[in-house]
């Protein structure tokens, strides 16, 4: 009995602290969504941003191609103020590949942006391991904020204090340049010149896409705390690379990663992260790279190949229902007014 009362007073206790950032308890039943649109410069294309939320607002079967959702499309935002988590996608992949993470992260209370990168997405892929784009790629994530927090109707509802991003991948990447992460390309090209990996980055290297040159500070001082889900890590290979990151960080890595060598990626961030009270680093047993990505509808889940399939005995479906209750459960407590130690996923186990 004793017992019990002491986990329900520290689970009050957690909520109260979460709150009292001036954050909303999530009382809506379902998912709005409206497009935002990044605007192209004489510099950058633009892209579009979608924007998922907590709505009153009765939702509907939709279908974007294969994909069955239910959203509220243009519904008005419950009242309140919200957490933003951004969602980076995967080297020529949609933004629409995470969105099991997306929706349990609405429904935990979260307003959730999720842009597709330019010239490296599913439609256009040509920009994919270039110089150019792991560059742009950290800037999106400020540009994809900055549009969520102009939006007249969503942006007054964002909490500024509690930021989050997500990303997976070359999204992990991504995720950790713009949390502060200092990257050079330089080890890349060395790395792939000399046989060392022959990850698919690799292939830009080869094509000459890719200058040796320390890439652009695109540090973000808003986002609050970061997950990095099966991370490319490669680029940060110096000494001091991750010196500026300096908030709650969970790296998700694949026990079976078949496209990510190690130890050249998580293990290089995990070296190299400077205070390690700040990282919870988490290794998902047999898992494979792309065990991130939501799972595929049964009728074309043959025809996707190796980005659809699992290692024998892996369940993707179910490992997403624990994934998706760590993330909420990470980024509610890294973003609380007084966080705790008491991370316990049930999707990996910490190492």
């Amino acid at each position: 009995m004793n017992r019990t009362r002491i986990l329900l007073a520290f689970m009050m206790l957690s909520i109260s602290s979460f709150f009292a950032h001036g954050t909303t308890e999530n009382t809506a039943k379902y998912i709005g969504f409206k497009k935002l649109t990044v605007k192209p410069s004489k510099a950058e294309p633009g892209f579009p941003i979608g924007l998922i939320y907590p709505t009153h607002t009765r939702d509907k079967a939709i279908n974007v191609g294969p994909f069955k959702m239910r959203l509220a499309k243009g519904a008005k935002i419950a009242k309140g103020q919200y957490p933003l988590a951004i969602i980076s996608h995967g080297s020529g992949s949609t933004n629409l590949a995470h969105r099991s993470i997306a929706f349990a992260l609405v429904k935990a209370g979260f307003v959730v942006g999720v842009p597709l990168h330019p010239g490296n997405n599913f439609q256009n892929n040509s920009a994919a391991g270039s110089t150019d784009s792991w560059n742009d790629r950290p800037a999106h994530i400020k540009q994809a904020i900055d549009a969520v927090l102009a939006d007249k109707a969503v942006g007054k509802h964002i909490n500024n204090e509690q930021i989050a991003v997500v990303g997976y991948s070359a999204g992990g990447y991504t995720a950790l340049a713009a949390a502060g992460g200092k990257a050079d390309t330089s080890h890349l090209i060395e790395f792939c010149q000399q046989g060392v990996i022959k990850d698919p980055m690799c292939k830009a290297v080869k094509a000459k896409k890719v200058k040796p040159q320390p890439l652009d500070d695109n540090y973000d001082p808003r986002i609050k705390a970061i997950v990095l889900m099966a991370p490319v890590g490669v680029l940060f290979q110096a000494e001091d690379a991750l010196s500026n990151v300096k908030i709650p960080t969970l790296m998700l890595q694949a026990e079976k990663d078949q496209e990510l060598t190690e130890p050249y990626h998580a293990t290089v961030i995990a070296n190299h992260f400077k205070d390690q009270a700040l990282l919870s680093h988490c290794l998902v047993k047999n898992a494979s790279h792309y065990a991130f990505i939501t799972p595929f509808p049964a009728e074309i889940k043959d025809k996707l190949g190796k980005v659809a399939k699992d290692p024998k005995g892996f369940n993707r479906s179910q490992f997403h229902q624990q994934l998706t209750a760590d993330i909420n459960q990470y980024l509610l407590n890294a973003l609380s007014a007084e966080p705790s130690d008491a991370f316990k996923p049930t999707s990996c186990t910490l190492l």
